[in-house]
């Protein structure tokens, strides 16, 4: 059972990366002739900092036995916050990019705040994995001043880079973990609460947080400003019909969709493929999230159980949360889709969580 798992595991994961390179040769085509004079500029780009560096990343990650990671966890999750605090240092920052959500490497970029959907999990697994379902009263106590002080800390931290949409995903994630170790109602009100507050309080002093609300609510108010995103988002959606207008024929990416490549790319999946295209995208996350759920209901132990939940969580959450904004059943958040949007800090971070999935699964 355990070698089928860790089969069908890889063998979804792998599938998804297929789509996505796929549809982002047809995504980036444009932009990349347009920008770069060379259509397949991000695609190659896509190949070497994510799948390349992913892919070595995977394997490292399922082949070291994942109860290692809980020695370090602390040590990780310290190192994580000081590279999110570095971040802010204008001579690290990569040029033109206003957000300080980037660190310039030199040969490449890289984004703290997704490593940190590996990290932050890793702790709260750890500092959670003694305290199970027998012994819920202890959870109320030292482990959920840790919960709050922690989440609160990455919290400020990230919306002032700003990255909300990241910070949604990992709250969302890690309070799936809390509840898995056994919180009871009044932790799980009392932290849905205070993230909600924190989030009103933050949508009301930013205007542009504001603006993606009503953008949301709205679009048709203001067609060419701040509702253009979604309502062209739509418009690829739905001239897709049934089976799509074909590979490489779609309209939105000739500059009439932003972010067609990065965040918009599930519009240019169903523009081109349509309704089924779409679906079967769907179906591959659901399964993958399914399989992610059987490995940490077989884990061997309680941490691996609390890591599978929140790394499974961290892909699951990002992909619908994703598409449900180009949908427009929730406001816009800027979250690339799991292994599909052009991005190499995503998806080597998605792919070291599917490594780790896999170790977990081996030992079920």
């Amino acid at each position: 059972m355990a070698s089928k798992l860790n089969r069908s595991l890889i063998i979804v994961s792998f599938l998804i990366l297929a789509v996505g390179l796929i549809a982002l040769i047809s995504a980036s085509a444009v932009i990349g002739e347009q920008n770069y004079g060379d259509v397949y500029h991000f695609v190659k780009r896509q190949l070497f900092n994510g799948v390349f560096l992913g892919l070595i990343a995977f394997w490292f990650a399922s082949k070291i036995d994942y109860h290692l990671w809980k020695k370090y966890a602390l040590i990780f999750f310290a190192f994580n916050i000081f590279l999110l605090l570095l971040c802010f240092l204008p001579s690290l920052q990569p040029s033109g990019v206003p957000a300080n959500r980037w660190l310039d490497l030199g040969f490449t970029t890289f984004q703290p705040s997704e490593l940190l959907k590996i990290t932050y999990i890793l702790f709260l697994a750890g500092l959670l994995s003694d305290f199970s379902f027998k012994k819920r009263r202890q959870i109320i106590g030292l482990p959920f001043l840790c919960f709050l002080i922690s989440l609160g800390l990455i919290s400020f931290i990230i919306l002032k880079q700003p990255a909300t949409g990241s910070l949604i995903v990992l709250g969302l994630s890690s309070l799936a973990v809390y509840i898995a170790a056994g919180a009871g109602f009044f932790q799980f009100f009392l932290v849905g609460s205070l993230g909600a507050l924190a989030m009103l309080f933050f949508i009301r002093i930013t205007p542009y947080r504001l603006n993606r609300i009503m953008s949301f609510l709205s679009p048709q108010q203001d067609p060419l400003g701040r509702g253009y995103h979604i309502i062209q988002s739509l418009l690829g959606i739905g001239s897709g019909g049934l089976l799509g207008i074909g590979f490489g024929k779609s309209i939105q990416k000739f500059n009439y969709l932003p972010a067609s490549h990065t965040d918009a790319i599930f519009s240019i999946i169903a523009e081109e493929f349509g309704f089924v295209g779409s679906l079967t995208i769907i179906i591959l996350f659901l399964i993958l999230i399914s399989i992610g759920f059987k490995i940490a209901n077989r884990a061997p132990d309680e941490f691996g159980r609390l890591l599978a939940i929140g790394l499974v969580c961290n892909i699951g959450f990002q992909a619908f949360i994703n598409i449900g904004a180009m949908c427009q059943i929730i406001p816009m958040t800027g979250i690339p889709l799991p292994f599909i949007s052009y991005g190499g800090s995503s998806l080597v971070i998605n792919l070291i969580s599917i490594g780790l999935l896999s170790n977990i699964a081996k030992q079920t």
